[in-house]
């Protein structure tokens, strides 16, 4: 079965297509570039801080050409961006018999009941997530807000009817999904693969997980090896990265990271960030790059002129290891991690 991902940043691309490579290493490239050929792809669209229309003219033009068997659309687990705008876009693009929501992660505590999107159990209008420059929820309940701005149905799959196999809704409407569970996320799953015409199936790693388990694609978590000279470009402020920085730098990492004080535009930010870290690329200092937040992600795609990003698998959830095919015909190491995610020791766990 053909799968494309369409993703709105690319450690997001990274962290859903590398739960797929059980197989083969799953391409990914950035947009405008052309999609790979595989039976699994990956197109990080680099539209989450685009506004609506301009959002939606991306994933129109992301998604056309050949058409997959399945498509996964890609979104923030805390649905930052202009999510109801680039749902809609992949529905009429693909011809899709509507779309199944749910952002739901489990694993790091995302969860969905009643409509409502909650992290750790507070509802994510109420964390500090909330305040993170791309939130454009507007609230907690996934529902009311993508009600205000799609021009589809809007429905509800409350927990007992996704449980009950009930999750009936007009052909084309966008259903959101409860999900306290890989379990419920499964179901989801086999729903969409069930339904005809079959509908655009939407959420974060979570979904994109239970998917990869569902086709026979989830591998096992790939090694890395010990010894290596790791850089950590960390282009995320959020807390639960500095305290992984600082554990890296217990073991022996190196690390190019913003004062936490800069006032300064995110992407100047991240590209320079990037051309630091081209430099110790370029004198050979590194055998693995480790990189937090979208926006520094993909400042390092381009400034290393990369062709491709392969990915191997995931080491641990959130986390994406492949190699990045550089325009030189280089290879890198790298490894992605979202920027609000993973254990103060996540990084110093995989150096041990």
């Amino acid at each position: 079965m053909a799968l494309t991902i369409l993703a709105d940043d690319l450690t997001g691309a990274c962290d859903a297509g590398a739960l797929f490579a059980r197989l083969a290493p799953v391409p990914v490239t950035v947009f405008p570039q052309a999609p790979a050929r595989a039976d699994v792809v990956v197109v990080d669209m680099e539209s989450r801080s685009l506004a609506a229309a301009r959002a939606r003219e991306r994933v129109r033009a992301a998604a056309r050409g050949p058409r997959p068997d399945l498509w996964l659309k890609k979104v923030d687990s805390t649905l930052r961006g202009a999510v109801a705008a680039e749902i809609d876009a992949l529905i009429v693009e693909a011809h899709a018999g509507g779309a199944l929501l749910c952002p739901a992660f489990p694993a790091q505590h995302r969860t969905v009941v009643d409509g409502v999107l909650r992290v750790a159990g507070t509802p994510v209008a109420e964390t500090a997530l909330a305040r993170e420059p791309d939130f454009a929820l507007g609230g907690s309940n996934i529902i009311d807000a993508l009600r205000a701005g799609s021009p589809r149905p809007v429905a509800g799959c409350p927990l007992g009817a996704l449980r009950s196999g009930r999750l009936g809704a007009p052909e084309g409407a966008i259903v959101v999904c409860d999900a306290e569970s890989d379990a419920d996320l499964e179901l989801i799953v086999t729903a969409g693969l069930e339904s005809r015409p079959r509908p655009v199936l939407v959420g974060s790693a979570g979904l994109a997980g239970a998917l990869a388990r569902r086709l026979g694609l989830a591998g096992e978590p790939p090694t890395i090896p010990s010894g290596l000279r790791w850089l950590i470009v960390a282009g995320s402020l959020h807390p639960a990265t500095a305290a992984q920085l600082a554990a890296a730098r217990s073991h022996g990492a190196r690390i190019l990271a913003p004062p936490a004080s800069i006032a300064a535009d995110r992407q100047a930010v991240a590209a320079e960030l990037a051309r630091q870290a081209r430099k110790l690329i370029d004198a050979e200092a590194v055998d693995l790059v480790a990189v937090t937040g979208g926006d520094t992600a993909v400042a390092l795609y381009r400034e290393l002129d990369a062709e491709r990003i392969e990915l191997l698998g995931a080491p641990l959830p959130g986390l994406a290891l492949g190699r990045l095919r550089q325009g030189d015909g280089r290879e890198l190491r790298l490894l992605t991690k979202a920027g609000g995610f993973g254990a103060p020791d996540l990084f110093g766990r995989l150096m041990a």
